[in-house]
Formats: structure tokens, C-alpha cells, sequence
């Protein structure tokens, strides 16, 4: 039998809004810069990785999301340009690879390494003038109906590259070749020069 709450006692409900709000005030504007440090440096070690690869590997159509790993790499660099650049900015980093409809138009990863270090660049200088209060302003990406705020934008570029190097990482393994490190604290090491053991 569940024990009765007392008038005083926050329910679970109450208690989820504290932990929500508690994470909201938890994530700073420095928070992101260090969580984007660590996605900037593993865009550089896939594209690094995928650059290695036969192109008819790179290429190959392996069921996955956008089918080659080419591709969803292509993808994740749109994802990075399309929220915190055209969206947030007004603007793409290189708006003619952005606005390329057929990802297999696109045939070589120099053309994608070379987007990615313009993504960075202009994410990096975004993020460097921005303030906390920042965090709360609104973006409307055009494919959302409504706008959403700045913080859950750099969240949801966070998550999003985090699934699909997710898959880039088990295409690598059906090819039997180790990807990259992508652990945070051993990525973080890494960055500083430390190649551990974590």
C-alpha cells in the first residue's frame, strides 16, 4: 500500500519541474562552448576517417538514413549549418554546398571537409559573442512550425550528430575498421593532449 503525501511533500510531478529547471540554470553559455568543442573535433575526426576510406566505400548505399556514409556525414554538416547558421544567423556558411538538393551531388570529402571548416568557423564566432541570455532567444528553422529557443537548438545539433555518429560508428565496424574515439572524456583528453588511459 503507497504511503499518503503529506500537504508539505512535493509530488513527482513538482519534483520533475525541479530537476527540469535545475538543468535549464545548470547549462551555460560556457557549457555549450565546451560541449561544441568536443563536436567540432569529432567532425574533424570522422571527416578525417571517412576522407581514408575508398571512395567506393564512402559511397556505397548501405541502407542506412541517407544511405551512404558520405551522405549522413553530409547530413550531420547540414544539421550543424541549417540550425545555427541559416537559422539562427540568417545565413549559411557556404550556402552553395547548403543548398544542394541531391546529397549525391557531392562526390568528395574535400568538398565536405572544406564545408565543415566553414560550419565551424562561423558556429565558433556565433558562439563566442553570444550571452547567456542569449541562450533564451528564439530560432525558427524553416522546416519547424514555430520557433524554439537558441538553447534547445544547440541541443537538438548535440543530439543529432550524437545518433548519427552513432551510425557512421557501427558502418564502420561492418567494414571491421575501428572509428574514431568519440567518448567525451576520452575525446576531451585527447584535445589536450592527453592520449590517457582515461
Amino acid at each position: 500500500m503507497a504511503r499518503e503525501r503529506t500537504a508539505r511533500e512535493p509530488g513527482p510531478g513538482a519534483m520533475l519541474n525541479l530537476a527540469c529547471d535545475s538543468f535549464r540554470v545548470m547549462v551555460s553559455l560556457a557549457d555549450f562552448r565546451e560541449i561544441y568543442e568536443y563536436n567540432w573535433q569529432l567532425l574533424r575526426d570522422y571527416c578525417a576517417a571517412l576522407t581514408r576510406l575508398p571512395k567506393d566505400e564512402l559511397v556505397k548505399n548501405r541502407e542506412a538514413t541517407y544511405e551512404s556514409m558520405k551522405n549522413i556525414f553530409f547530413h550531420i554538416l547540414g544539421v550543424h549549418d541549417g540550425w545555427l547558421n541559416v537559422s539562427a544567423q540568417g545565413a549559411s556558411a557556404d550556402s552553395k554546398v547548403y543548398d544542394v538538393d541531391d546529397f549525391d551531388a557531392i562526390t568528395s570529402m574535400d568538398v565536405l571537409g572544406a564545408y565543415m571548416e566553414k560550419v565551424i568557423a562561423k558556429e565558433r564566432a556565433f558562439l563566442g559573442k553570444l550571452k547567456d541570455a542569449d541562450l533564451e532567444r528564439p530560432v525558427q528553422p524553416s522546416w519547424k512550425k514555430r520557433p524554439h529557443p537558441l538553447r534547445d537548438a544547440l541541443m537538438q545539433v548535440t543530439f543529432e550528430q550524437a545518433h548519427h555518429t552513432g551510425e557512421l560508428i557501427a558502418l564502420f565496424w561492418q567494414q571491421d575498421i575501428e572509428p574514431p574515439e568519440m567518448t567525451w572524456i576520452d575525446v576531451r583528453l585527447l584535445m589536450k593532449g592527453d592520449a590517457g588511459p582515461s
